[in-house]
């Protein structure tokens, strides 16, 4: 028979390379959790106390002779972890999550390796020395195993020098504490949990022994011991307060370690939802929580250095699993946040009513308490208002549900009905003060940019020009290139601000070539706006439809050439829109007639000329603007409107709704 032929080389060469320092010691760490299980193996629950692990450790800058030799006195390599070593992919630890590929990441990372064991056979023991190595075949050189009558006890010794350049030689760390502190990382449920050996570290001249080297650092510690999670299972989360060096070396100050098969995968930064820096009374304190569980050893991959799922799972799992309690932990410096966050809020639910679902202790409660980010708040306060709509929808299709049915209760009835009824009104009463505010905001703006636009001084002004033009609509549409051009709907406008009859108008073209309305349009005059007043767009009728035409002129301005004259303007529009040359923007021609109405509207400072031009027009009724009704050619009017009459009008039509909203005079502007 013939089997297939296996090729190591190819195989450790496929294996992912390392990105950063924890992926280079990885090999160093497989060796420690080896040391650390085959303790665990051989003193079950005693190994606590009388389990040996050491690490020794030589590095420098250079890193040109780095070596690391680890100790323990386990089983030691017996027949059947023998059988195991020498088999790849082997699931002899697979319950513990074991994955078979340990040893063949060091043969990736060290080209030097020696292996010296002691173990137990039968009433004595043997000792079993040789040297690992990448090749194609005969990994195994200078194999010996002989009688060792005389060891004291079973043990293992791994001993690695040297690094291979295929990314390990420039990742590996060049000085000691960083090997402290990433060993303290990845090791640190472990070191925290009750059967964890005494692990001795030596890196150059510095020695740490473990578990008893973390208690320096953990000043108050909590267990939750079971989480229930409908999505994750069962969940152990340890919530610890650390000394500030235990995140020195770490890209943050608090994090969330998630863990797998005792050992740490992923480590999940919250400095943004914690809002803190340290905490503490001498702010020298972090938070570390290890969170465990087996959805966590499922789904971890085969050299345990990431997850198989997406970053998004982390996130849910960091907002509904472990939030609540971690801000319990951390009540006492969460607190000092409180007022921050809950002016933030106010300023929120101020300009964005939709989202107020409650007072401000209550929607606290639905945010992270250390959030104080406005976009962040925000979002959580968004995300829980679009909850409990669809709670309330589900409360609605529930009572539709039992209208059909032929035995309700009338009574039971009535009431759902009033109780979905009155959701739905405080919905509309939300959405309706958000729209109320976003116009008292923009009425505040135009009335900023006014001031600034005039302060600039001289017809040239043209960007501040734009950017006031641009606020009350967008300045161009989209057009259809090809045989001509189309204007396109555009999204949304401030129009109200003129006439409440142009709110809800929706085509319209903004300072563009008049021609672009038509194929057959050859004229370069451009009227600011063109509206039509059908959400379809001008389409044939019946009746006589209306025209709305919008002119802006610059605030301040005095000069104008003859050409600018506002009725002969507004005439020679009317004129091309009575020409039926012209076509909608479904390309239909656009036919209209002696009755069709035009309503025109000119915005612009009564000073200069056009004081001059429109001295012989009617008043309105306040006095203020003028209105010039033509007696031939067209029906409708010319009305000229004053820049600051604009806004004043604007703001007394909508001061009832100001005044129900509960909004202020003050200028969302204001310095104050």
């Amino acid at each position: 028979m013939t089997s297939l032929r296996p090729n190591l080389v190819k195989r450790i060469a496929r294996l992912p390379k390392p990105t950063n320092v924890a992926d280079a010691l990885q090999p160093l760490f497989e060796a420690i959790s080896n040391a650390i299980h085959s303790t665990q193996a051989r003193f079950q629950e005693a190994v606590a106390r009388d389990g040996r692990v050491q690490v020794t450790i030589k590095t420098d800058r250079r890193k040109d002779n780095v070596s690391a030799i680890v100790e323990d006195n386990g089983l030691g390599l017996d027949e059947d972890n023998w059988d195991a070593f020498i088999t790849t992919d082997t699931d002899n630890k697979i319950a513990i999550g074991g994955k078979g590929v340990g040893r063949l990441l060091w043969l990736d990372c060290f080209p030097n390796i020696r292996i010296d064991s002691v173990y137990a056979d039968g009433d004595g023991f043997k000792r079993r020395q040789f040297e690992f190595v990448l090749e194609l075949s005969d990994q195994i050189k200078n194999l010996s195993v002989e009688d060792f009558r005389d060891a004291p006890g079973p043990y293992f010794l791994a001993e690695f020098k040297g690094l291979r350049s295929n990314g390990y030689h420039e990742k590996w760390p060049g000085r000691g504490s960083f090997i402290f502190q990433h060993l303290t990382s990845h090791f640190l449920p472990t070191f925290i949990g009750k059967r964890c050996p005494q692990i001795t570290v030596h890196v150059g001249d510095e020695s740490r022994v473990y578990p008893g080297a973390i208690n320096e650092i953990v000043h108050r510690r909590e267990d939750i011991e079971k989480i229930e999670s409908e999505e994750f299972g069962d969940l152990k989360l340890t919530m610890m307060e650390c000394d500030k060096v235990a995140s020195a070396d770490l890209k943050g100050s608090h994090f969330i370690h998630f863990i797998a098969h005792d050992r740490t995968v992923h480590s999940h930064s919250i400095d943004s939802k914690l809002g803190l820096k340290y905490f503490g009374a001498d702010e020298n304190l972090v938070f570390h929580a290890i969170l465990t569980g087996p959805f966590l050893d499922k789904n971890v991959n085969q050299e345990r250095t990431k997850f198989q799922f997406e970053d998004a799972v982390l996130e849910r799992m960091v907002n509904d699993v472990c939030w609540a309690h971690v801000e319990k932990f951390l009540e006492g410096p969460l607190a000092a946040l409180k007022g921050e966050q809950r002016v933030k809020i106010e300023s929120i639910t101020a300009t964005y009513p939709s989202v107020a679902f409650g007072d401000v202790e209550e929607l606290q409660q639905k945010v992270p308490s250390g959030e104080l980010k406005e976009d962040a708040l925000y979002g959580h306060l968004s995300r829980e208002r679009f909850r409990r709509d669809e709670r309330q929808a589900e409360k609605i299709r529930s009572v539709l549900t039992r209208l059909k049915n032929d035995d309700i209760d009338p009574e039971m009835f009535a009431s759902a009905i009033k109780d979905a009824g009155k959701a739905i009104e405080d919905a509309e009463q939300k959405s309706l003060a958000e729209y109320i505010v976003r116009r008292k905001v923009v009425l505040d703006f135009i009335e900023l940019l006014l001031d600034k636009v005039r302060d600039q001084g001289g017809d040239a002004s043209y960007q501040r020009e734009d950017i006031l033009h641009s606020f009350i609509c967008p300045m161009r549409v989209s057009t259809i290139t090809g045989s001509g051009k189309k204007v396109e709907p555009a999204s949304s406008h401030d129009l109200w601000i003129v006439d409440e009859r142009l709110t809800f108008a929706q085509y319209f073209s903004s300072d563009v070539d008049f021609a672009s309305l038509s194929e057959a349009a050859s004229s370069e005059d451009r009227p600011d706006l063109l509206i039509f007043d059908y959400v379809h767009g001008l389409r044939q009728k019946k009746d006589p439809s209306k025209v709305l035409l919008v002119e802006f002129k610059r605030p301040g301005r005095k000069v104008y050439s003859d050409d600018e004259n506002p009725q002969l303007q507004v005439e020679r529009y009317v004129r091309r829109l009575q020409s039926g040359e012209l076509s909608d923007v479904r390309g239909r021609p656009i036919k209209l007639d002696q009755n069709t109405i035009f309503y025109c509207f000119i915005v612009a400072d009564i000073v200069g000329k056009m004081a001059d031009w429109t001295f012989t027009w009617q008043r309105t009724a306040d006095g203020r603007g003028r209105v010039m009704r033509p007696s031939d050619g067209f029906r409708g009017s010319i009305e000229l409107i004053g820049w600051d009459d604009l806004l004043k009008d604007a703001r007394e039509r909508n001061q009832a709704f100001f005044d129900k909203a509960g909004i202020t005079g003050q200028s969302f502007f204001s310095a104050d």
